[in-house]
């Protein structure tokens, strides 16, 4: 049997940062690629061709290929160039009339329907070309979710596949009118939801039947999300998986990482004050001033920090519920973020209403974020599920302890009473607590610079997940 070292991979996804980025994926696969060639992986990325891209980065055309959607012959236009700071190839495909800036309109299945079977295509152009043959495609979320099926039933192709769910909530439901335009036959289907009054398409379910592997992005998630139990909407996509593989397949598990060269309080450009684990008190303290004094909060609080976007799943309906309790603890809170627009409303309401304790910003600004992660004494992350975070990664980074749900990737990130604060996922009344706990160690500063440095001392760089991803990449493609 032919042993793997190295695997050539290429890596498939909507957004990759800082070519477009819509959330955490793209900043994963803005990294990764690059962790893993520094450990001798020939990784690749492909992604949709978008018109920002043409004015902001480096790229040139390198060809183009010829593929059947709906019935017609479609020209994608190939163009490469490089991720920042690496010599990792990166391949935009091209097509103005099918790919986009993909957005919410009702041809978004399309579009990536589209996209995924362009996927295949330029694995072929690839082939021909015998520069690059992957031994593996690595597909994120929804999005690339069908690559695995297309590559069986329309290529007849054996190349292995990995399917990353970043997200288990999004899962690209659609009608399957797009995949008549893709020549799939519905008898090709493995997950077909029947719904009045269309049948629809479930693109990361088939995904996860079709896939040679399936991962997700902590361990912890992993274990939530695939508990064979009835109730989990992914249950019934592993049960036919385990059935069609007539074995059991467990749900890998591999943490995301923080690009820890932007993310340094040491070389942050953007803060005020520069800082390391030796002079993280004065450093914070420095930054605390500059920060509250810009915002108009008063300095001698302690202050927390909500980062990401404003969704139900973060937990807004906890800081909504336990406003008055957490303005009587006398705090400042510092929410940024954008999302769903009823939410930012209420949540724009409170910091009215608390002019005195609470701002809201609802735009995203990077700048905003890294003052607020070297300006804040804590992050709050009362999530109701969370696949990784990032954000208490960067937090601790920064010596901002953490004050988050015991979920996800949470859980595997947060040393509880030594690197941040746990408490039960869902329960504000146990916000509350560990939030009171949090100022008592904030009115200790021998306790509270301790346990900065315990934070700050944690490895978030994604090279130990990049040795994980080429021993699961070296497993797919070279099974013992």
């Amino acid at each position: 049997m032919i042993k793997y070292e190295s695997p050539n991979v290429l890596i498939a996804g909507y957004e990759v940062v800082p070519f477009y980025k819509r959330g955490g994926l793209g900043d994963v696969l803005g990294a990764l690629p690059i962790a893993l060639s520094k450990i001798d992986v020939d990784a690749r990325v492909v992604m949709p061709y978008y018109g920002s891209i043409k004015k902001d980065f480096p790229q040139k055309e390198i060809g183009s290929f010829l593929i059947v959607f709906d019935k017609k012959q479609e020209e994608v236009i190939i163009l490469q160039g490089e991720i920042p700071d690496s010599k990792v190839p990166i391949y935009f495909l091209a097509n103005h009339k099918l790919i986009s800036i993909i957005n919410l309109s009702k041809k978004r299945i399309e579009e990536f329907v589209f996209f995924d079977v362009a996927i295949t295509g330029f694995i072929n152009w690839l082939e021909d070309q015998g520069k690059f043959i992957p031994d593996i495609v690595h597909c994120n979320d929804w999005h690339t979710a069908l690559v695995p099926l297309l590559l069986k039933r329309r290529m007849k192709s054996t190349i292995k596949t990995l399917l990353t769910i970043h997200n288990l909530e999004y899962q690209g439901q659609g009608s399957l009118s797009a995949l008549d335009q893709a020549e799939i036959e519905d008898k090709d289907l493995k997950i077909i939801t029947k719904q009045n009054p269309v049948t629809k398409l479930n693109a990361l379910g088939e995904g996860i039947v079709h896939a040679s592997k399936v991962s997700t992005v902590s361990p912890q998630y992993a274990k939530e999300i695939s508990q064979i139990n009835r109730r989990t909407k992914i249950y019934r996509y592993l049960h036919l998986r385990e059935k069609i593989l007539g074995r059991s397949d467990s749900l890998i598990g591999i943490l995301n990482g923080i690009d820890t060269q932007i993310w340094n309080p040491q070389r942050d450009n953007i803060i005020s004050h520069k800082y390391d684990i030796e002079t993280v008190e004065n450093g914070k303290n420095k930054n605390k001033e500059n920060l509250l004094k810009e915002i108009g909060l008063p300095i001698n609080r302690p202050t927390f920090t909500m980062i990401g976007r404003i969704v139900s799943q973060k937990g807004i309906d906890l800081i909504l519920e336990k406003a008055k309790e957490l303005v009587d603890l006398d705090i400042n809170l510092i929410i940024l973020g954008s999302g769903f627009k009823p939410l930012e409303k209420s949540v724009q309401s409170l910091a009215q209403k608390y002019k005195n304790n609470i701002r809201a910003s609802f735009i995203f600004k990077e700048e905003f974020a890294h003052k607020l992660y070297a300006g804040s004494d804590f992050v709050l992350m009362p999530s109701h599920y969370e696949p990784c975070g990032l954000v208490q990664m960067i937090s601790m980074r920064y010596g901002t302890i953490p004050v988050a749900s015991k979920t996800g990737g949470l859980k595997d990130t947060i040393e509880n009473n030594k690197t941040g604060f746990l408490f039960k996922n869902g329960s504000s009344a146990d916000m509350i607590e560990a939030i009171k706990k949090a100022i008592k160690i904030y009115q200790d500063r021998d306790k509270l610079n301790k346990m900065r440095r315990e934070a700050m001392r944690e490895d978030f760089s994604w090279d130990k997940s990049a040795i994980l991803y080429k021993k699961l990449y070296q497993s797919i493609v070279s099974p013992s």
